[in-house]
């Protein structure tokens, strides 16, 4: 008698997930039968999908995801312990949901001998530019999607109305939707999150693509509501990446930065985005600062933004002046 498998079967056998096997289904790749309302299929079956022509390429969605890592974790002890070495030291403490280019700036400042230790707070760019406003942090590095030149300015310069502030440009990326590769949604633009079929995934609000999106939508008269899954929020690129190329959403707001860690993903580029550190005026002249001016204006921090995919490093170090 010829053998009947379960869709869980054929999965440990193929080592896939059991949600890949209905996605083979649903492709007609791997044909099969129904039993009742089960749904079943025989070695033949099982025989011609393996025999058939570029197997390899029908599994590929199933590398292995990347861990998400650019939350940084603290324990509460830890934060405190980094509290204190800045209360009892010179330090400075920059906000921002950027951790590797804070990383950067950070490796490349300690070999300064007039650079200050720096510590990251980890929050939302409304949040960075709040803090900064009422002096509880020294540095926000922000990011903004902009549709015309100079609006991250106006947006910085909103966020912070009377502060005179230094803005110093660190690079230009693409924004958009993160989609499963090969776009098979057939998603374009914003007015196509609003299709019935379609589940979105969003960043949290006072995060600068919340922002773009909210911001977008009420320009193109498009509810919020008519979009599924809208309030459903990450808390970071690698976050949203994630849920699309696990197959829990169908669409996600990101860079392209992070796609390059999700081969099971393609970009629908939106918007630009434009990365800046924001500082007080009246720390321009201070050592700390202008060797982080110095830093960000170098050769080798420019070029270490390099491997990012899609850093625009053309503007890198140009300085801004606001609430003068």
């Amino acid at each position: 008698m010829e053998k009947i498998y379960t869709t869980q079967e054929v999965a440990n056998q193929l080592k896939i997930k059991k949600s890949t096997v209905y996605e083979l289904i649903k492709r007609g790749e791997l044909k099969s039968s129904k039993v009742g309302k089960q749904i079943r299929i025989s070695q033949e079956q099982l025989d011609e999908y393996l025999k058939a022509p570029n197997l390899g390429s029908k599994i590929q969605t199933e590398e292995p995801l990347p861990r998400i890592m650019d939350i940084p974790l603290f324990t509460a002890d830890a934060a405190i312990r980094q509290m204190d070495y800045l209360l009892n030291t010179s330090g400075l403490i920059i906000s921002s949901q950027e951790s590797g280019v804070v990383e950067l700036l950070r490796s490349q400042l300690s070999l300064r001998p007039d650079s200050l230790p720096i510590l990251h707070s980890y929050m939302n760019d409304y949040n960075s530019l709040y803090s900064l406003y009422y002096d509880k942090t020294h540095m926000a590095l922000t990011s903004f999607c902009t549709s015309r030149k100079g609006q991250e300015i106006q947006q910085i310069q909103s966020l912070l109305p009377g502060k005179e502030a230094v803005i110093l440009h660190i690079c230009s990326l693409p924004a958009g939707l993160y989609v499963k590769k090969g776009n098979p949604k057939n998603l374009h633009t914003l007015k196509d999150l609003c299709r019935p079929d379609i589940r979105f995934i969003n960043r949290e609000k006072g995060n600068g693509y919340r922002i773009y999106m909210d911001s977008s939508l009420s320009a193109h008269h498009i509810e919020k509501a008519s979009i599924s899954g809208y309030e459903k929020e990450c808390l970071s690129h690698m976050s949203a990446a994630n849920a699309v190329a696990s197959g829990n959403t169908d669409a996600g707001i990101g860079a392209l930065s992070h796609l390059s860690a999700y081969p099971q993903l393609d970009f629908i580029p939106l918007s630009a985005a434009s990365m800046d550190l924001v500082f007080p005026k009246a720390a321009m002249d201070h050592p700390a600062f202008q060797s982080i001016s110095a830093t960000i204006n170098s050769r080798e921090f420019k070029n270490s933004l390099l491997p990012f995919k899609g850093y625009d490093i053309e503007n890198t170090g140009n300085c801004t002046l606001i609430g003068g």
